[in-house]
């Protein structure tokens, strides 16, 4: 691509900001944001005037088709990812999309009060399968370059932890991971219908795209190709439905999941025969864990995104830090505490939007990438149909078919 990368952001919520603040710390090909799309007018043009975006747009299509923008980026609920990408590859547009890829909101013609309780899981899988085929045919047939955000590609420390198991040339035999917190405090995240699943498509897309991710350059360093996925199995639960923890007051851990999980482990076995152990739940304390452990044959690595020690404080009164941003997730301020320098930049954003940036000027695939996206989508939805039915899923099908 001649010329600067012109970038319009759909969405003006959560992630648009974390988005656009992120865009104001990366260098490389010329680039600008020129417009912003977002359902609220004001909040779209207060968001657009405090990052200094020229141009308002009152939906994503007058977006998606103004011939002045040559990326989408998707910053929207996860039940918008899939109909907008394809509507962005009609028109010939580059496409950063938020995880995760889609999902199953429910079924067609299916009432607002939907709910997922008792609903096959092999349909959900099945529709997912589906969409994962129409998706990559979009993309493809359009010929322009998909960009997944998953930040956990880009963050410094699974980075050097890549690096590590590369210098020491070991065989990555297992990985583990984590991400938790006390709880999302989004109504859509209690909800099947609009989330699209719990803990498991919220907070696992991330260790499950970390260890994907450290599994694909192990393969490209021997043989020049990725290793896959080809197995899951999968286990989930709603602990905050546990009768003594329902009686106990005052909680500190987010309630009211109504048909979705708080609760998954997910074990993946890689086509070398190594596997993943890798967990997510809305129910830990203490502020957010995220973490990536790689045991292999010569070196062990583990990747601790939060918390990061680079900063620890002290207070007894955590009303003295009210003015003071400390980190994601935590409950109080007082006591011992790890702010985080800049969260930004360890959890991996202006790393990852540089490289989307950077592939999309030089027309090549970014590091995290559609087949990183369809994987993921894959795992999530057949650890779905692996804990209902108790069973393990072969993946192997299903990563042919694509």
């Amino acid at each position: 691509m001649s010329g600067s990368v012109r970038i319009g952001i759909v969405g003006s919520g959560f992630s648009a900001h974390f988005h656009l603040a992120s865009y104001r710390k990366i260098h490389g090909p010329a680039f600008e944001v020129a417009a912003i799309a977002g359902r609220d007018r004001g909040k779209t043009a207060a968001l657009a005037a405090q990052y200094g975006v020229a141009r308002v747009l009152d939906d994503a299509d007058a977006l998606i088709a103004d011939p002045d923008i040559d990326v989408v980026d998707l910053c929207v609920p996860n039940h918008l990812h899939v109909p907008l990408i394809m509507k962005a590859a009609a028109h010939g547009k580059h496409i950063i999309c938020e995880k995760p890829l889609g999902g199953f909101f429910g079924p067609d013609g299916a009432p607002g009060d939907w709910s997922a309780e008792g609903f096959p899981r092999q349909a959900m899988f099945d529709a997912v399968i589906g969409q994962l085929g129409a998706v990559g045919e979009a993309v493809r047939k359009a010929g322009v370059t998909f960009c997944y955000a998953e930040n956990w590609v880009y963050a410094p420390p699974i980075a050097k932890l890549n690096r590590l198991m590369a210098a020491s040339g070991s065989t990555i035999l297992r990985i583990e991971g984590e991400e938790s917190h006390s709880g999302s405090h989004a109504p859509y995240s209690r909800q099947w219908r609009q989330a699209g699943g719990g803990s498991l498509l919220r907070l696992c897309v991330h260790p499950i795209g970390g260890a994907l991710h450290i599994k694909y350059e192990e393969g490209r360093r021997r043989t020049g190709r990725p290793i896959r996925p080809v197995a899951v199995t999968c286990q989930v639960a709603r602990l905050t439905d546990i009768a003594s923890f329902r009686a106990e007051e005052p909680k500190h851990i987010v309630t009211g999941w109504q048909d979705v999980e708080d609760y998954a482990s997910i074990l993946v076995d890689f086509e070398d025969g190594s596997v993943a152990q890798l967990t997510s739940t809305d129910t830990r304390l203490g502020g957010i864990r995220n973490f990536l452990s790689a045991y292999g044959s010569r070196a062990v690595a583990t990747a601790n995104i939060n918390p990061n020690t680079a900063c620890q404080a002290y207070t007894p009164d955590g009303s003295y830090f009210d003015s003071e941003y400390i980190v994601e997730k935590t409950e109080t301020k007082a006591g011992w505490s790890f702010p985080a320098p800049d969260e930004d930049m360890i959890t991996g954003y202006p790393a990852e939007l540089e490289d989307f940036v950077s592939s999309i000027a030089e027309g090549r695939a970014p590091k995290s990438d559609l087949m990183m996206a369809q994987d993921v989508l894959l795992l999530v939805y057949a650890g779905y149909l692996s804990a209902a039915e108790r069973r393990t899923v072969d993946l192997r099908p299903y990563l042919q078919a694509r």
